[in-house]
């Protein structure tokens, strides 16, 4: 059947689709596996809500889109759309709730419930598309568009009132396990003659100009026939024939409203686009014409009179026809200029070429202006036109000043067409690139690119530039000799006086030097010039920049890497050793970064990592890895010996640990802290507690500093009583706080604080002072001769003549150092195992009785013990408490017995609180016990009254 030309692109379209989706269905009915497989399909239900809202939905579309049309576009073939297919919205919508599967609407849901429904859909969806079809030959009944709705929802409205309140009255269009009634598909195949019919009225309109978008009305009638097909094969109603018929009925539907939407949108956009380029186009041919009217017309006699001229005089000079015509030229003349201007009129008058001249001429005002003249002699008079090129000639002494300014510029600039090639380059841009104006002429300005700039700079620019707008920013460029510097650059369109952009200007300046000094001191103020790494003010800023960047709180973790013991490293192989390793150590962190990672040095040598979008397990990966990093042995060149550290680790999870930077650095700080204080070497995730026990830490060590001014401080006694006579000989001078605010604070807690802070040689003397004089009091009181046991911190130990100032203390209270004895923890002693000796030596001369005190949990070094001067060692109580029923317990202390006996020592057995712990002391002869077993610590009062009952020799 011959095509008529204008339907060939959209014929094209529809029959490639109506051949593809035919292709395809007949593929799937013929295939074996079909019916097999078509059998049924599990959740059907959904499927089927998800199609019949399309469905549904593209109804509604197309009567929104048709509704509109109706409005506005008169369309007869169209007119039955809207009604129709709000109908068929309805009843298709029906027709889902009444689907076997969905809840009961109003009636039990079954499929011949919901066949009902679908049925009158479509069949008021073939008599609309048949009414349209027909309408385009003038044929079917015409009714206003209010009656349409009327009858329409009508039918919708009976229909639904007769399938829900007397379905029983209703012919039976399914059978559960037969399938489809003979009805059912009758009426089915009546739909496939009705879609077919209109379908063929639609093919026949393919042959005429085109008046509508007949190709996709054609489509969609032939759609919904194949549609109907395959709702007279199926037997159950979730197998494939209907599921692939409702598919084929959205197909249809979309067809039918692209058919719409092109004749009610595209088309009439298109109409109105090429209405709106031939009124362009004659605009354009009126603006012509007028500003071709600025020019000043005028004919003339050969002796140079004015014989008619047009309106533009009027305008442009000021003057009236009357006032020019009769008139010679030359009247109007300056009298500097009249010789020259009767020379040209004569030159005109005798010759038949053009002539021109520039000369000024007086207005009507008497302002002076410049006119171009093109005048020529025709059959016995001169024809003239002038122009005032006034402000031209102004424009181009202006130009002729600009040009030297620009040439004479300090900073360079460039002028390119509109397709970037340079016209103009001054001698500044010669003297900065290097590059002559004959090296440049026609190039393009990337001659002086050095790749350095990225691309997205240059897109911006052109994209600026191509919209007509000014760019600026700054270029790294490089020179002819291939050095490279950096540009700020102001970019910009120049434009004629009708405001089209005719080239492109750039100023710039070389901001090398500068920007060499803006980077030198963003380094010094944002990095750490020790490492090169970030310092905390720049992590802070990227940190807000990562929250910022986001819109809602992404993980984020703080790591904060402490190293072990690097004082030591200072001060035994110099700070400028240590500077080395920790540059090394910066170099080895920047191996593990990944991705956005951010690593810098807080301080000393604290390393501080932001990784962002990490939770808690790939933070505690990246700390595991960190620390076996550290621990890789360093090479000391100076000696050719290696070094091995370790590091401290915490760990801060934002936003739970904290919601801003300072937040989470004080709780990684925090848990660094906590790493180091169970043992060093490991890493630990902050914890609240961390927090509340650094604050009371910080409240107790300010509270601490003025506790002995404010008589907090007391000292407890401990008896130590000898096994073989069971007497009393020694008491442990302990000491106690008692705070106003936090009652009894645990010297566990507040010993280790006052080292810290500094306090504890002060402590430390007020101890022994005090303890000298509880015991001159004692002695004054008439109480047995015993001896008081002082422990003493490793600072107050190595403090400058201390046994010399310790032997004055209890000496000015009337005592001998030989009524005191002084413990040292193996710590303490081995510390620094020579000065530890000698101080010990100066202790021993001045009279004190020495003890090593926890012994056993430190070195245990033999040799250093042989060395030193001690008259006593003390058992831990760790080795004491599992003496009842720990054999390796019983082993270390009967050694420790024996050893403190084979060196002239006494023991003492500290933390006795069972019998049994005391007979097996006993037996291995041990000298002396402390413990609860016989009292616990006793205030000075408590303590004399013990003493008197247990005391003397």
């Amino acid at each position: 059947m011959p095509i008529h030309p204008s339907h060939h692109s959209e014929w094209r379209t529809a029959r490639f689709a109506l051949i593809a989706l035919s292709v395809v269905i007949i593929l799937l009915v013929w295939l074996p596996w079909f019916s097999a497989f078509g059998a049924g399909i599990a959740n059907y239900v959904p499927l089927h809500i998800v199609l019949e809202l399309a469905a549904i939905s593209v109804a509604l579309m197309i009567v929104s889109i048709n509704h509109s049309r109706m409005d506005n576009i008169a369309a007869p073939h169209t007119s039955s759309l809207a009604p129709v297919f709000l109908g068929v919205a309805i009843l298709d919508t029906l027709h889902l709730l009444s689907f076997q599967g969905m809840p009961d609407f109003i009636t039990p849901a079954d499929p011949e419930k919901a066949i009902n429904f679908w049925l009158a859909a479509r069949y008021l969806a073939a008599s609309g598309l048949l009414l349209s079809a027909l309408a385009v030959y003038q044929r079917g009944i015409k009714l206003p568009r209010g009656w349409l709705y009327i009858l329409v929802l009508t039918f919708t409205l009976v229909s639904s009132l007769w399938f829900l309140l007397w379905p029983a009255t209703v012919p039976r269009t399914f059978m559960p396990g037969s399938g489809l009634t003979a009805l059912k598909i009758a009426l089915e195949y009546g739909l496939i003659a009705v879609y077919l019919a209109a379908a063929l009225l639609f093919v026949n309109a393919l042959r005429q100009p085109r008046r509508f978008h007949a190709a996709g009305m054609f489509a969609a009638a032939l759609l919904m026939a194949m549609s109907e097909f395959m709702f007279t094969l199926y037997a159950d109603v979730t197998d494939l024939y209907n599921l692939l018929g409702h598919i084929l009925k959205i197909v249809s539907y979309a067809f039918l409203y692209r058919a719409l939407f092109i004749e009610v949108v595209q088309l009439p956009y298109r109409r109105l686009q090429e209405s709106e380029q031939r009124l362009r186009q004659q605009q354009e041919e009126l603006d012509y014409f007028f500003d071709a009217n600025l020019d000043l017309f005028c004919i003339g006699s050969h002796d140079g009179r004015f014989m008619r001229v047009n309106g533009s005089w009027q305008k442009v000079m000021g003057y009236h026809a009357e006032q020019l015509e009769g008139h010679f030229l030359t009247d109007f003349i300056p009298p500097a200029e009249q010789q020259r201007v009767q020379r040209f009129v004569s030159r005109v008058a005798s010759g038949q070429a053009t002539e021109t001249i520039c000369a000024g001429m007086r207005r009507a005002d008497g302002d002076i202006r410049q006119l171009e003249w093109r005048a020529a002699s025709r059959h016995g008079v001169v024809y003239a036109s002038a122009r005032d090129i006034t402000a031209q000639l102004h424009s181009e002494a202006r130009i002729r000043l600009l040009s030297s300014v620009v040439d004479q510029s300090p900073y360079p600039v460039i002028i390119t067409d509109l397709a970037g090639h340079i016209e103009y380059v001054n001698d500044a841009f010669t003297r900065v690139s290097g590059y002559s104006v004959e090296d440049v002429q026609g190039k393009d300005p990337g001659i002086i690119k050095s790749g350095k700039t990225p691309a997205s700079t240059y897109k911006g620019m052109w994209q600026s530039l191509h919209q007509g707008r000014a760019w600026q920013g700054e270029l790294v460029n490089r020179n002819k000799a291939g050095q490279e510097f950096v540009e700020k650059a102001l970019i910009y369109p120049l434009r004629d006086e009708q405001g089209q952009v005719i080239n492109y200007i750039a100023h710039k300046e070389d901001i090398t030097a500068r920007r060499e000094a803006e980077r030198r001191i963003e380094q010094l103020s944002h990095y750490d010039q020790l490492t090169g790494l970030p310092n905390p003010h720049l992590l802070k800023q990227r940190f807000g920049e990562y929250q910022a960047a986001e819109q809602r709180p992404a993980p984020l973790a703080l790591i904060w890497l402490d190293l072990d013991h690097f004082k030591t490293i200072n001060d035994t192989l110099g700070h400028r050793m240590g500077d080395l390793v920790l540059r090394e150590i910066g170099m080895r962190l920047r191996t593990i970064l990944t991705g956005k990672d951010i690593l810098g040095r807080h301080s000393g040598d604290g390393f501080l990592f932001v990784l962002p979008a990490a939770d808690d397990s790939k933070a505690g990966q990246v700390a595991a890895d960190l620390l076996q990093l550290i621990q890789q042995p360093l090479l000391l060149l100076q000696d050719n010996q290696e070094l091995t550290l370790t590091a401290s680790v915490g760990i801060a999870l934002y936003p739970t640990d904290g919601q801003d930077f300072e937040t989470l650095l004080t709780s990684a700080e925090a848990a660094m802290y906590r790493a180091k204080q169970e043992g060093r070497n490991s890493y630990r995730f902050y914890a609240p507690e961390m927090q509340a026990n650094s604050l009371r830490k910080l409240e107790l060590g300010s509270a601490l500093a003025g506790a002995q001014q404010r008589e907090e401080l007391w000292l407890a006694f401990q008896p130590q009583l000898d096994l073989r006579r069971q007497r009393m000989i020694a008491a442990e001078v302990l000491l106690r706080w008692n705070s106003p605010k936090w009652g009894q604070v645990s010297p566990a807690e507040f010993i280790p604080l006052a080292e810290t802070n500094g306090l504890i040689v002060g402590i430390g003397e007020w101890v022994l002072q005090q303890a000298a004089r509880q015991l001159q009091q004692w002695r004054n009181d008439g109480l047995p001769v015993f001896r008081l046991a002082i422990n003493l911190s490793a600072l107050q130990f190595i403090q400058p003549d201390f046994a010399a100032h310790a032997a004055a203390l209890v000496q000015a209270e009337g005592l001998t150092p030989a009524d005191f004895e002084l413990e040292l923890t193996e710590a303490v002693a081995l510390n620094n195992p020579d000065d530890a000796q000698r101080i010990m030596t100066e202790l021993k001369a001045a009279g004190f009785y020495l003890s090593i005190d926890d012994f056993g949990t430190g070195y245990s070094s033999m040799s250093y013990l042989k060395r030193f001067q001690v008259d006593e060692l003390k058992i831990d109580q760790s080795f004491v408490r599992e003496l009842g029923h720990n054999d390796t317990d019983k082993g270390i202390v009967t050694a420790i017995i024996q050893l403190a006996h084979s060196l002239n020592m006494q023991v003492v057995a500290e933390g006795v609180e069972e019998a049994e712990q005391l007979a097996f002391l006993q037996q291995q002869g041990c000298d002396l016990i402390q413990g609860y077993y016989y009292s616990k610590p006793l205030a000075a009062g408590q303590l004399a009254d013990f003493c008197r009952l247990r005391g003397g020799n």
